[in-house]
């Protein structure tokens, strides 16, 4: 017993003022159901967050299409208007920081990024008003490939064998669907017609080359840069580029759907009155194979703002999947969509008269498609593998991978990977803290492939006072403050 209270008597000791916590069986039960309680709620929140997300992309997916056909002939409007909700809203967010945290310098990058995105989201709404749902999706696969090709040149990035595969296979699907598109029922080739089809690829360039660029934007950039303040910069130089892009609707390949500089002016206000008064402006010469279609503005409202509900909940419930669980789960996401929204353009509860069987050809490059994805979803995790066991094996402290190389994306670190650059870049940076940050995607770019994230330098941490180290100290050791004692 005297040796036994020695024990106790030292233990205690060493450490007079901290609770001991006992093991885990001799725990109250009411402790043990806490903590059980807490680790489901968050995994419920997580799932309830990860459902909603799927819900949100696929809904986000199909009311895009069901927007350009409801209103076939105000596609800038439309792109105007999806972009434009934004800025006020990230205006609200940012607050004072949007004139106090930038220079000329962050806004020569924030325009470039809204040029980029703004020519993205005018080639997806304009091209989009003859593509039939199912292609939309998959032509948007594209953006993998094409990526991975921009970093290559642009970045001189190294993939994994599995992941040029899996980027040569997604483009093998997409050849596929479109080479045989044609050969379907009439109202699929009414649906797709080649330079619509031709425009809605040609958005995937100015996408790829804006998650590029949003990737090596400030490597040079040591400050704290608040996301929403560059998400509403990119917003307002979205806007600008969409009056700017007015002339792309001029162009004569378009055919009937060409819109005349002279009657651009108009469009704004046509628009309006077909969304929010159901006013048919276009009533005359519409309607025939060589005419534009007519209005229908009666049924315009609807699904208009329900792809702007979508396109606002899919933002959300990303960056709440991303900051509860990881980015690998939102890219899960974002594949797990591709089938689903295929199912939902057949379905005459959704699409209406719209509603469009799946052909077998449909089917086949949906398969390859997602096949290509599961290729370089084992590559990227290979890659990740190798880089590690190199910087374990070299001592060295590697940079966390991008969040695009999680799952099916195709950014994914350099051959150094252990900072933000290369070369003397990666020098000058090594030791700095940088992390990957979830952005929105503004205007019609929600039907793109992969969530957009931007490269930012991290927070650096802020001193703490005394009277906090003092604080923190004496709640650790469970003791009042002695300011606090009674007299």
């Amino acid at each position: 017993m005297k040796n036994g209270s020695r024990g106790d008597g030292s233990s205690s000791a060493a450490a007079p003022l901290l609770p001991v916590r006992p093991p885990p069986h001799e725990e109250p039960m009411s402790s043990q159901k806490r903590s059980y309680a807490d680790w489901w709620s968050r995994k419920w929140r997580l799932v309830m967050y990860t459902v909603m997300l799927l819900l949100a992309s696929v809904g986000n997916t199909v009311y895009f299409k069901r927007m350009t056909s409801a209103m076939p002939n105000y596609g800038w409007y439309l792109t105007q208007l999806s972009t434009l909700i934004y800025v006020p809203f990230f205006a609200a967010l940012a607050g004072t920081g949007i004139m106090q945290q930038v220079d000329m310098q962050l806004l020569r990058k924030f325009a470039l990024m809204g040029v980029f995105d703004g020519l993205g989201g005018t080639f997806m709404v304009l091209g989009g008003v003859h593509t039939s749902g199912t292609l939309q999706v998959l032509f948007g696969q594209a953006v993998i490939p094409v990526t991975m090709m921009l970093s290559v040149l642009l970045l001189f990035k190294q993939y994994h064998p599995l992941q040029y595969l899996g980027a040569a296979t997604i483009m093998m699907g997409i050849v596929i669907a479109k080479a045989v598109s044609g050969s379907g029922a009439e109202s699929v080739e009414d649906q797709n017609l080649p330079v619509f089809n031709a425009i809605f690829c040609l958005a995937v360039l100015p996408s790829a080359l804006s998650t590029v660029f949003k990737e090596i934007a400030f490597r040079g950039f040591d400050g704290d840069l608040d996301v929403n303040v560059l998400q509403f910069w990119v917003a307002v130089f979205q806007v600008a580029v969409n009056f700017l892009g007015m002339p792309i609707y001029s162009m004569k390949v378009l055919g009937p759907q060409q819109v005349p500089m002279e009657e651009m002016g108009g469009i704004a206000v046509g628009g309006s009155r077909c969304l929010f008064f159901a006013e048919d402006q276009v009533i005359t010469n519409c309607g025939l194979p060589d005419e534009k279609p007519c209005d229908d503005c009666s049924a315009a409202f609807s699904p208009v703002f329900l792809y702007l509900a979508f396109n606002l909940a899919l933002n959300v419930f990303a960056v709440l999947v991303i900051k509860h669980g990881s980015a690998a789960l939102s890219f899960l996401v974002s594949t797990l969509r591709m089938p689903l929204s295929a199912l939902a353009f057949s379905s005459t509860l959704i699409m209406g008269k719209e509603a469009v069987s799946p052909q077998f050809h449909d089917l086949l490059s949906l398969v390859i498609i997602l096949a290509g994805l599961a290729s370089y979803r084992l590559g990227a995790r290979q890659l990740k593998r190798q880089l590690r066991k190199e910087a374990a094996e070299e001592g060295e402290e590697q940079m966390s991978p991008s969040p695009r190389n999680s799952w099916a994306s195709p950014s994914s670190p350099g051959p150094e990977g252990a900072s933000p650059g290369s070369g003397e870049a990666a020098a000058a940076h090594r030791g700095s803290h940088w992390k990957y940050v979830p952005l929105f995607t503004t205007g019609s770019l929600g039907i793109s492939a992969q969530p957009q994230f931007v490269l930012v330098h991290a927070p650096r941490p802020k001193g703490r006072s005394a009277e906090q180290v003092r604080s923190n100290l004496i709640r650790r050791l469970g003791a009042a403050s002695p300011l606090q004692s009674p007299a």
